[in-house]
């Protein structure tokens, strides 16, 4: 990721300076630019704003918390400006319940996550949901089996539960992978490498030896 989109945005930066000393001389002296024409960043890079929303029981100081390691880590992995904002608590939709199973169905979470602006400060938003409670989805031909995440891949929303993982502080490797899913498009790892973000959980996922983005991953 953070290669293929450094080499991509060089290339843009490179073409953007260019373009500006080629035109600079042409300008006519007389001719005006509105304010918001020169707000307007010439060239950009990938930016988004990604706005954590704690559901039920997952309180914003436990939100918080993650800050540094995400941002060290989005930084170390995607090339890219990446802005993070916790958002105050909402309780899980009502209608997402599972009763018989305890769980919380994550499609209909990220159908009131796609809700939220498309744009928050002027930039794309991408919504992450963070619960404790179980999620689920209908998947490897069961109903309501119960995941660790989900996207719309792509989109701008996804949820990540920490039920199903042993240490609850590498929750942060879960929003990493459904990120990739959704504001990238990216796939599952096709090595199915077991220290790889992205690999596939399929019902026996381990993130805690998860430690880098392959580089099949990386050149996605």
């Amino acid at each position: 990721m953070k290669l293929k989109h450094f080499l991509v945005c060089a290339s843009m930066a490179f073409f953007c300076v260019l373009s500006a000393l080629t035109s600079c001389g042409s300008r006519n002296s007389d001719e005006k630019n509105t304010a918001e024409e020169d707000s307007v960043p010439m060239c950009s890079c990938p930016h988004a704003v990604i706005c954590i929303q704690p559901y039920g029981n997952y309180t914003k100081q436990e939100a918080s918390r993650l800050l540094p390691v995400l941002e060290e880590n989005f930084g170390k992995w995607m090339y890219g400006g990446w802005q993070f904002k916790v958002l105050e608590p909402k309780p899980l939709p009502e209608e997402a319940y599972v009763k018989e199973r305890d769980r919380y169905r994550a499609g209909a979470i990220l159908q009131e996550l796609s809700k939220n602006p498309k744009k928050v400060d002027g930039l794309n938003a991408v919504y992450i949901g963070l619960a404790h409670k179980d999620i689920c989805t209908d998947i490897h031909n069961a109903k309501n089996y119960g995941i660790m995440g989900l996207s719309y891949c792509p989109g701008n929303v996804c949820v990540v539960s920490d039920h199903r993982i042993k240490t609850k502080s590498m929750v942060w490797k879960l929003m990493l992978h459904e990120f990739i899913h959704a504001f990238y498009g990216g796939k599952h790892c096709p090595n199915d490498n077991p220290k790889c973000f992205m690999k596939d959980a399929k019902g026996k996922g381990n993130i805690e030896v998860q430690d880098r983005l392959c580089d099949s991953c990386n050149r996605q």
